[in-house]
């Protein structure tokens, strides 16, 4: 039997043929849509205003990636491409229908430099940006950035009764922790307790220690007991060096 004699097999390849047909019209429109003029974006939106992105960044990138209509912009080399920046933690390109690319981007929060030229964010993590803001110098190994800004911000709480704030937080390749407050007081914490060591620093603040502020040189607080205090332009022997002053804790308490 010829196959046009047979009319259930050319129903059955009736139906293949429309369903091809309908097939490459869809196909052919679909290209014709996202290659034509139309829909094309009009506007681009930064979900929240930016501290520290330039506008400039902003226009470059989109320029490059984000033209044309709303089907062709390529979101993700322009998410890549805006997470490269340096004050930029984390970003987010969206398409909206019908004409608009919304940019949402997370901003670095500084909270530490370390060097001339690199800044330490929330997280711990290096970057190079510049900043006019007199933030806390990070001194010690690269290997150790993330580790001392957990420790500045664990410090920085410590010491908020006192209203003193860090200057500078060294951290020596033997693990001991030094601290230059912003009055030019320098603090020696050591290696081991160095939370109760810097607790026992603000207990004595306001106690001994704040009327005396400005001829202290540095507060040795590695002492089980106490703390050691080295003062500034103290008078010295010829060919001697002054020790510092011991001051034990209990002491101070019984005459309190």
């Amino acid at each position: 039997m010829r196959l046009w004699d047979n009319a259930i097999a050319l129903k059955r390849l009736y139906r293949w043929l429309y369903l091809c047909i309908a097939l490459c019209l869809l196909t052919a429109g679909g290209i014709w849509l996202v290659h034509s003029s139309y829909f094309p974006v009009r506007q681009i939106k930064v979900a929240e205003p930016l501290k520290h992105v330039q506008t400039a960044e902003i226009e470059s990138i989109s320029k490059k990636y984000l033209y044309g209509n709303i089907f062709t912009v390529n979101v993700n080399a322009a998410r890549t491409e805006f997470a490269k920046l340096p004050w930029v933690a984390k970003a987010h390109v969206k398409r909206i229908w019908p004409d608009t690319v919304l940019l949402k981007i997370n901003e670095r929060t500084p909270i530490a430099r370390r060097g001339n030229r690199q800044l330490v964010d929330a997280n711990g993590e290096l970057f190079e940006a510049q900043l006019q803001d007199n933030l806390p110098l990070l001194v010690g190994s690269e290997s150790s950035v993330r580790f001392m800004a957990m420790n500045l911000l664990i410090f920085e709480n410590l010491l908020q009764p006192t209203g003193l704030h860090i200057h500078e937080l060294h951290l020596s390749n033997r693990s001991a922790w030094d601290i230059v407050l912003d009055n030019g007081i320098s603090l020696r914490l050591g290696r081991e307790n160095v939370e109760t060591r810097l607790s026992r620093f603000v207990w004595a603040w306001p106690q001994v220690l704040h009327s005396q502020a400005k001829d202290i040189d540095y507060v040795d607080l590695r002492y089980p007991d106490g703390f050691a205090l080295r003062y500034k332009n103290k008078p010295q022997l010829q060919d001697s060096v002054s020790e510092p002053s011991a001051v034990n804790m209990d002491s101070i308490q019984s005459v309190l």
